[in-house]
């Protein structure tokens, strides 16, 4: 056989109508590990759902434990997966994986080989992004006309958050406003997951144009700005009243302190304070409820934009012209501390809607609204030079 003829024999090359089957040398590396995914049902604890995806319970005490400092495993929520990482040989759990946010997921690892020595961290969620464009011209409303092109409803809900201080995407609307925007489109293993970060966006609203880009400062702080560098976000009160202290906090599992038979939810914050105790708006906004409020007794509500509203409760009274429309402004006085409705002493009731969904008043992050320092004048120029929109 020629020499060509023997290579290709050996290598194994159809030549012709002659098949010559191929030896490879690529060997494959099995997954040394195996993957268990947990639903986080109503009702379930991280101990249930440990014992049920086969961790041994002294396995999940230790967890349990070592993770407290940085994410407190007893807060997982309902709809969520908790990812159990286990050695295919020995069956020893390895790794367990939650997504506390979408930025952050909890990762504990095993970091001995010998014994059990757990070290949690909480580490930023390594998405693939792709830069992506979107543009529209609104017939009826923002939402139907993202949605109505293919678009993740979740991007008209950042659109509406990054401008929600100049627009009210609610009531101010109208038929030929139109938008760009130019976001980030986030994958995981190659699956789409979800919109990021809006970088630049246009949006007309009844004849006015506004401009929005995503900027980090040099102190690492983030934020909306418009083309002349001013925040496109205002700054809310950290506190509407001097209370003596926080008799209960937020949280989804309450004894009620009125009858002491049952448990609840508590989406707010108890501010205890003497009686009389002026409370002031953390914002600009427009009153839409002031007056009795069954178990809230004399309670008044305040909506700063379409995605923020706070209510106070358990007033004595309400400051003199406080009443359903409103308009208020930062600092200014609307009641005065009391323990009318489902109360047990004086104290505020302080809750913060945003898009309708309550949130910690104390953990929400409210933007500063200070503008664009000079020193990062030139780095935010370069950013509206690259999202030219």
């Amino acid at each position: 056989m020629p020499l060509i003829g023997k290579i290709l024999a050996a290598t194994g090359v159809v030549l012709g109508s002659v098949f010559i089957f191929l030896k490879s040398s690529v060997t494959v590396q099995e997954d040394p590990n195996f993957i268990v995914k947990k639903e986080i049902l109503s009702g379930s604890t991280f101990s249930i759902i440990a014992s049920q995806a086969g961790v041994a319970t002294g396995t999940a005490e230790a967890i349990f434990s070592s993770s407290k400092g940085v994410y407190d495993l007893s807060n997982i929520r309902e709809g969520k997966e908790l990812v159990f990482v286990f050695d295919k040989n020995t069956n020893d759990l390895k790794e367990l994986d939650y997504d506390i946010n979408t930025e952050e997921e909890l990762v504990v690892k095993n970091t001995s080989t010998s014994t059990e020595e757990w070290l949690a961290e909480k580490k930023p969620i390594e998405y693939q992004v792709e830069v992506s464009t979107a543009e529209g011209i609104i017939e009826s409303s923002l939402y139907e006309t993202i949605v109505g092109q293919g678009l993740d409803n979740r991007l008209a809900i950042a659109l509406a958050e990054a401008f929600a201080w100049q627009i009210d995407f609610v009531g101010d609307i109208q038929k030929g406003d139109s938008f760009k925007v130019i976001y980030e489109k986030r994958y995981l293993n190659g699956g789409y997951v979800m919109p990021g970060k809006i970088l630049a966006a246009k949006f007309n609203n009844a004849g006015q144009q506004y401009l929005g880009y995503y900027f980090k400062t040099s102190d690492d702080k983030d934020g909306y700005y418009d083309e002349n560098g001013k925040s496109l976000q205002k700054v809310f009160l950290k506190s509407p009243l001097q209370y003596k202290y926080i008799s209960s906090g937020f949280t989804y599992k309450r004894l009620d302190p009125v009858t002491e038979t049952y448990y609840h939810a508590h989406r707010a914050v108890d501010l205890v304070a003497n009686y009389g105790t002026p409370v002031v708006a953390i914002g600009d906004g427009t009153v839409t409820q002031a007056g009795w409020n069954g178990q809230y007794g004399i309670s008044v509500t305040i909506r700063y934009n379409d995605m923020y509203t706070s209510v106070y409760g358990h007033f004595e009274g309400l400051a003199k012209g406080i009443k359903r429309g409103t308009t208020v402004k930062q600092g200014q006085v609307v009641g005065y501390v009391g323990s009318t409705g489902n109360s047990t002493g004086p104290h505020l009731h302080y809750e913060i809607h945003k898009f309708g969904t309550f949130v910690n008043p104390f953990t929400i992050e409210v933007p500063d609204g200070k503008p664009i320092a000079d020193k990062d004048k030139s780095a935010f120029d370069e950013v509206k030079k690259q999202y030219n929109i």
